[in-house]
């Protein structure tokens, strides 16, 4: 029964994504200037959920992941400029007329919070295994956030360029890893706690790198008057899920 239980939250999660996303995706009038807004919001929340919760996550029991911090943001400054060569200059130029930010961002951001997502799904079948209620602990721990993680993924991609359709399909698989991720923690019974804390500080490096480098400067380059108040906006949102989950913690 408590399977059963875990499954249906975390599926739960992934709908709160999904609704997420598309508040960001099927918002009408989505100029330049909207668009920006919605990166700066993005990057507002995506730098709080870094330094307020997946760091802090990953350095519970010490620094000997630090490395992989360093190791995610290698990987998407490499691949960008990886991904930009074999796009070749021509289609380079056709994508940025329409895109804010570099295309190979939006694949970024959907690695980044797939791995994110996937140890949410994680956290939730570990707290199962432990004890319902340590379970549905970290479900309203998950599901405090996720609306604006779907948020910040479709935002991001869609600043890449991507279209509605692709946006949408993108934020409901990011969605979904948290279902397998719980999914393959209950049939394993057991986690390894440094292949989680590594993995949770390698997404931490990637999110540095979309939020600091790709998001904040592509917000801050469109014609928007308003991009500060929504990247505060942004971190406001996320330190206020996090003070509403301590009350239920409490």
């Amino acid at each position: 029964m408590e399977i059963w239980v875990a499954m249906v939250l975390s599926l739960l999660t992934a709908v709160g994504n999904t609704v997420g996303g598309g508040l960001a995706i099927y918002s009408r009038n989505l100029t330049a200037a909207t668009t920006g807004n919605y990166l700066g919001l993005g990057g507002g929340f995506l730098l709080a959920a870094v330094f307020l919760d997946v760091i802090p996550e990953a350095f519970e029991d010490g620094t000997a992941v630090a490395p992989y911090v360093f190791l995610g943001f290698l990987l998407i400054f490499v691949s960008e400029h990886l991904i930009e060569g074999l796009l070749g200059r021509v289609r380079r130029n056709e994508r940025r007329e329409a895109a804010l930010i570099h295309p190979a961002t939006g694949v970024a951001a959907i690695v980044g919070w797939t791995v994110h997502d996937y140890m949410d799904g994680v956290a939730i079948g570990a707290g199962f295994l432990a004890s319902p209620s340590l379970g549905i602990l970290m479900f309203l721990a998950v599901m405090a956030h996720d609306v604006g993680s779907g948020f910040s993924v479709a935002g991001t991609v869609r600043g890449a360029g991507w279209g509605r359709t692709a946006a949408m399909v993108a934020t409901v698989m990011v969605g979904l890893t948290t279902v397998v991720g719980t999914a393959v923690t209950l049939s394993l019974g057991s986690v390894d706690s440094f292949a989680i804390r590594a993995s949770l500080a390698l997404a931490a490096g990637t999110f540095i790198h979309i939020g600091a480098s790709d998001l904040l400067p592509a917000a801050a380059r469109s014609p928007s008057r308003q991009v500060f108040f929504w990247v505060l906006l942004g971190f406001a949102l996320f330190y206020a899920s996090q003070r509403i989950l301590m009350l239920f913690i409490a």
